[in-house]
């Protein structure tokens, strides 16, 4: 076959962007406002979306024909809003703006997770033409939703964790209307665990709180709450009770499933769980209402001889005599005290364990709120390219005021702007970092008090957060009353903004991947699967993670995955990596033999952009352990 040629360009030509655009299958498209006409640029590279190459009367079409999502049409309507809005600060300018969205793939059978930047340019204050591009995002969500999914889930019982479990119940309450729904708190405790724990061993203990946990999932609906909140303690939010004889019995099946005896030699030890009810709007509306109740009814019915549920009545409260039965185990204390000892160990542990920067982030800003008497502690995210900071992650006290525009019914636009004025005024070099820091803010200048007011700032303390030579936000602690700020309050504060710069927040510039890689790297090394990187060509392996290194003998690490973990002379013949394409965004889940058992294991594939490998096709695969 003859080979076809190129001219070789001299300069940057439409050849270059069309060549660029065919590699990097992102889709460019002009929107002309004035006559609401989609156009893609042409030539169109291959892609999976259901997009024509031009769309009439287009703000209706994409609302109508079900292009996007059901779920993400609001952001055109919010784009729509924001750019028709006619602000004076865009007056002959230009307004950017980024979503994360699902649209439709080329069957019309499903949706592509898609990230779309567009530029709008205004003549005066009209926006006349829309410039943007699309780009497939499909496996990194897929792998996102994957973490979120793992960090939220309890390892050893697979229910819940405590903090999704909290935060899905509040959720969930936030939509009920007390006028006309009903739903039920419920804590499970187990009875005599210490005693089993401590006889038959930590490990026979796991599998008495699996079989709990198993018995509590099957026990309840698919629709219902469940999770484990500690040791030996679980939650139901048992969702949509309308029939309270329905729960009773419920709670009776649980308690007589799980009413047994373990026997050692010739001891015997009973086991049995004990439950708390609360309801759903008449014992509380809230998570705080519902637990504390549920608790006080839960205590009451391991007081009266346990293997039993009791809902709660008022009549507790009065009871002087009862104490927390839980109060030797307060794992937020616990943790708390960990986060004030040991800031770093404990942050990097979070990550560890959630392998959720955004997770990490969330409750670290939680930590410092109530370790130094704070009402607002929030990251905000510095856009290089409109020169604004924006809220990306925010704490509140219940007297703290937010500073997220969706927050807020009213325009707080001119607001923000000034407070960020008065706080980005203020920043100066310090021996902790770059810092902005006001005890007391009466004092600040009278042009600021307006927003002072409005946003209740008594005082502040901020400071940059920066990567390399890169601003990439600023970290800050806020209090709506005059605040001291101790020296610890203001090292812990440069210190997490230097974890913030270099591990948690990642830079939006694509030149940035490399920084972006390792951090994948070191999560990735933190994991218990098996996790590697092949070179899709030759099926040998550039990156193993550390459960690898440590069981991976000298020598071995030059074979093909097919030789070096299932002993084969030839690829699986079910291996995911086979079915990828070229350069797809596609997720391949499947089962291969497990040389060593005999067994099939559930290994995982998906197409991987890294940085240093040349251009090599790669693909990251994840296994469960053999």
């Amino acid at each position: 076959m003859r080979a076809v040629s190129h001219r070789i360009p001299t300069e940057f030509g439409n050849d270059v962007y069309v060549a660029l655009e065919d590699f990097d299958r992102r889709l460019y498209f002009r929107w002309d406002l004035t006559t609401d006409t989609i156009d893609l640029n042409k030539p169109v590279p291959q892609n999976n979306y259901d997009i024509p190459s031009k769309i009439a009367c287009a703000s209706s079409m994409l609302w109508h024909s079900a292009l996007i999502h059901p779920d993400e049409t609001h952001l055109l309507r919010v784009y729509l809003h924001t750019i028709f809005r006619h602000l004076e600060r865009y007056r002959n300018r230009t307004r950017n703006a980024s979503c994360k969205l699902r649209l439709r793939d080329r069957s019309r059978m499903d949706y592509l997770w898609s990230e779309i930047h567009i530029i709008t340019y205004y003549d005066g204050l009209k926006p006349v033409v829309a410039y943007g591009n699309i780009r497939n995002i499909q496996a990194q969500k897929l792998w996102q939703q994957r973490v979120e999914r793992e960090a939220a889930h309890d390892k050893l019982t697979g229910l819940l964790n405590k903090d999704a479990c909290k935060k899905r119940i509040i959720d969930y309450l936030a939509g009920l209307s007390r006028d006309i729904d009903q739903a039920a708190m419920l804590l499970i405790d187990a009875d005599g665990f210490k005693g089993i724990n401590d006889t038959f061993g930590h490990l026979f203990g796991d599998a008495v709180l699996t079989d709990m946990g198993n018995a509590i999932l099957h026990n309840f609906r698919h629709s219902d709450i469940k999770g484990r909140i500690g040791g030996d303690e679980f939650i139901v939010l048992f969702r949509n009770m309308t029939n309270v004889p329905v729960l009773k019995e419920r709670c009776d099946r649980l308690i007589h499933n799980l009413n047994r005896k373990y026997k050692n030699g010739n001891e015997e030890l009973p086991f049995s769980i004990s439950i708390g009810a609360s309801f759903y709007p008449d014992h509380g509306t809230s998570y705080t209402e519902l637990f504390k109740h549920a608790d006080r009814a839960l205590y009451e019915a391991k007081s009266q001889g346990k293997n039993q549920y009791m809902i709660y009545h008022p009549s507790l409260i009065g009871q002087a005599s009862i104490t927390n039965h839980r109060a030797p185990v307060d794992f937020e204390g616990l943790q708390q005290k960990a986060f004030k000892d040991n800031m770093i160990e404990f942050i990097f542990r979070l990550l560890y364990e959630t392998n959720s920067p955004e997770a990490t982030i969330s409750l670290s800003l939680g930590m410092f709120g109530k370790q130094f008497n704070l009402d607002r502690v929030a990251v905000d995210r510095f856009n290089p390219a409109t020169n604004q900071y924006t809220t990306a992650f925010e704490w509140l006290s219940p007297n703290g005021v937010s500073l997220k525009p969706q927050e807020h019914r009213e325009d707080i636009s001119r607001l923000l702007c000034l407070r960020n004025n008065m706080v980005l005024s203020g920043y100066k070099a310090t021996s902790y970092g770059v810092m902005s820091i006001c005890e007391d803010t009466a004092e600040k200048e009278e042009e600021y008090q307006e927003c002072i007011q409005f946003f209740q700032i008594g005082a502040f303390a901020h400071c940059l957060i920066s990567h390399g030579s890169d601003t990439l936000g600023c970290i800050g602690f806020e209090s709506t009353a005059p605040h001291v700020f101790k020296e610890e309050a203001i090292r812990k504060l440069s210190i997490f903004a230097v974890i913030l710069g270099n591990i948690l927040l990642t830079p939006h510039d694509d030149n940035k991947l490399r920084q972006q890689n390792a951090h994948l790297r070191d999560l990735l090394d933190h994991m218990q699967e098996i996790i590697y990187v092949i070179d899709k060509i030759t099926m040998h392996p550039v990156y193993f993670n550390r459960t690898i290194r440590q069981a991976l003998p000298d020598g071995m690490a030059k074979q093909p995955c097919y030789q070096l973990f299932h002993k084969r002379q030839t690829p699986c013949p079910n291996c995911p990596v086979q079915k990828l394409s070229g350069e797809g965004s596609e997720y391949i889940q499947c089962e291969i033999d497990n040389w060593n058992s005999g067994a099939k294991i559930c290994s995982r594939a998906c197409n991987l952009f890294w940085d240093d490998t040349n251009g090599r096709p790669l693909a990251l695969v994840i296994q469960e352990p053999f």
